[in-house]
């Protein structure tokens, strides 16, 4: 079955710019021939965190959606099922403004602990202070939205057609069939541990596929500096394909460029 495929990546929260890049490329939700492909990183650092996952959700529901597992998505899920309590994706990767939105106030945490946590005058928030709402908030998130959690869970970490492979940040070009990798990077083995590639990816010799390998995770911008691809030293957030055309960025860096990118290809689907 051939299908139109709409590929998007790093929405990080940035409901509005989605939903205008989608109209601008001709998707139609209603079409039986269009499906929409999320590489990952649906939330964190924008505002419309619940938004997008209302959205997505509904089209994942009727089947015009597939979402990928992207980091950001995996800190979430640490985060909602008690995995960890440690702060940092909190104040360093975005999780405020998503924790924000589906707990509908505004820095969370912080008015928390000023306002209901138990703390002396001129006392800072600790750890142990963390962990404490962090145990409030999940279970609140959890029973309001109680599909949340498993949807997050049961994305899968690559879609495959004819023709391409999308996912967030890499395959495994080191062994023999990219489908079962093994590899190690921040405490994550395997598929996790693809989601936090370091650019290096976009620059590699692919030689157990000869699909084309559709990715986010990494700025496009940033990218093009990595590699020496800019052009009068400007800022450039749109689509970057490799000169042999085996791999294709999508991520805008939508924090920044207020846009999304969308990738518009057409293939057929795998049995």
């Amino acid at each position: 079955m051939k299908k139109k495929i709409f590929a998007v990546s790093d929405i990080h929260g940035n409901y509005p710019a989605l939903i205008n890049a989608l109209e601008e490329a001709g998707f139609d939700e209603n079409n039986d021939s269009h499906l929409l492909v999320v590489l990952g990183d649906h939330f964190d650092r924008g505002e419309y965190s619940l938004e997008v996952y209302e959205y997505l959700k509904k089209l994942t529901d009727n089947k015009r959606a597939i979402t990928i597992m992207g980091n950001h998505d995996l800190m979430f899920i640490d985060y909602l099922s008690g995995k960890t309590l440690d702060p940092f994706n909190y104040y360093r990767n975005g999780e405020r403004e998503t924790f924000a939105d589906f707990w509908h106030r505004t820095a969370p945490f912080e008015s928390w602990w000023q306002m209901e946590a138990v703390h002396y005058p001129d006392q800072q928030p600790t750890n142990a202070d963390f962990a404490m709402w962090l145990n409030i908030v999940t279970k609140d998130i959890n029973e309001e939205y109680p599909e949340l959690l498993n949807w997050l869970e049961n994305q899968p970490y690559y879609f495959e057609t004819k023709n391409y492979i999308f996912t967030h940040g890499a395959i495994d070009t080191y062994v023999e069939d990219w489908h079962n990798p093994h590899c190690y990077r921040y405490n994550y083995t395997d598929w996790k541990a693809l989601t936090w590639d370091d650019g290096s990816f976009f620059g590699k010799n692919i030689k157990n596929t000869d699909k084309t390998v559709v990715i986010g995770h990494f700025g496009t911008d940033h990218l093009r500096n990595m590699y020496g691809l800019k052009k009068d030293n400007k800022e450039d957030f749109s689509i970057l394909e490799r000169k042999d055309g085996r791999v294709i960025a999508l991520d805008s860096t939508s924090i920044l460029s207020n846009k999304i990118n969308v990738l518009v290809v057409e293939d057929e689907l795998l049995d």
